[in-house]
């Protein structure tokens, strides 16, 4: 007679399974993903918009890197201000990035790959590398290999930017921010479906200090970081790559 074989279930590594988890979230909310987006975060107009005149200064740049692109939201911004530039849009979502598609049809210099940028080492070289609301669901660990991919994929004289939530420099500070957060997108006149479902999400964060971050892109090899905006947890920051500095902001 044979015996039933017992198979074990095969457990993913877990920040697999939290950028799994990411994927499917992000995924089942692609299609109203912009249209909450002023609910959920109270400074939308200062947080995509701070890093502009940054971008503005690059006059050299052409070609751009999105990374965790999502529906397209952060590359709009810089579009609207440099409509001649080549866009590469990166996220773990096909059905974020579908979104994306949609918002630049029928522009040619846009480029979509579906890649979990937590692992894979990013594809060409860019200008402009930017990045929104994502890299925040990556562990310390995983945030510092991302940062030294970016500095690789940067030309001389690249910026990144990364606009996303950090954590409070201390428990103090940190959970004021949090509950403040809370209170005000509460009290946002967003649904609460839509609610429930962004406070579900937050477990999926991973928030890390500014400081902390700042450090991390200078062990990477950026020589002139800073943070251009915050506002409580929601913060703009990032560096220069090396050699150009100078000729790129003057």
């Amino acid at each position: 007679m044979f015996k039933h074989l017992y198979l074990k279930p095969v457990k993913l590594p877990i920040n697999d399974a939290v950028m799994n988890e990411v994927k499917e979230q992000f995924s089942n909310v692609s299609k109203k993903y912009d249209s909450q987006r002023k609910y959920l975060i109270p400074c939308f107009n200062d947080f995509y918009s701070a890093c502009l005149p940054l971008v503005k200064s690059l006059t050299h740049a052409k070609r751009v890197l999105d990374i965790g692109a999502g529906t397209g939201l952060f590359s709009q911004f810089i579009y609207d201000l440099n409509p001649d530039l080549h866009f590469t849009l990166i996220d773990l979502s096909a059905q974020m990035l579908e979104v994306a598609r949609e918002r630049f049809d029928g522009e040619d210099n846009f480029d979509y790959i579906e890649l979990d940028f937590s692992k894979a080492p990013l594809p060409g070289k860019y200008d402009l590398i930017i990045s929104g609301l994502a890299i925040h669901h990556l562990e310390d660990t995983d945030k510092a290999k991302l940062y030294k991919n970016v500095y690789l994929a940067l030309n001389d004289g690249g910026l990144f930017i990364n606009a996303d939530q950090v954590a409070g420099k201390n428990m103090l500070f940190d959970s004021l921010y949090k509950y403040h957060w809370r209170e005000t997108v509460s009290n946002s006149g967003l649904d609460r479906e839509a609610l429930i479902q962004a406070f579900e999400r937050t477990k999926l964060d991973k928030l890390a200090p500014l400081e902390t971050q700042l450090k991390m892109l200078e062990k990477a090899g950026f020589n002139e970081v800073d943070c251009i905006y915050k506002n409580m947890n929601f913060a703009v920051f990032g560096g220069f790559k090396d050699e150009k500095v100078e000729t790129a902001v003057i």
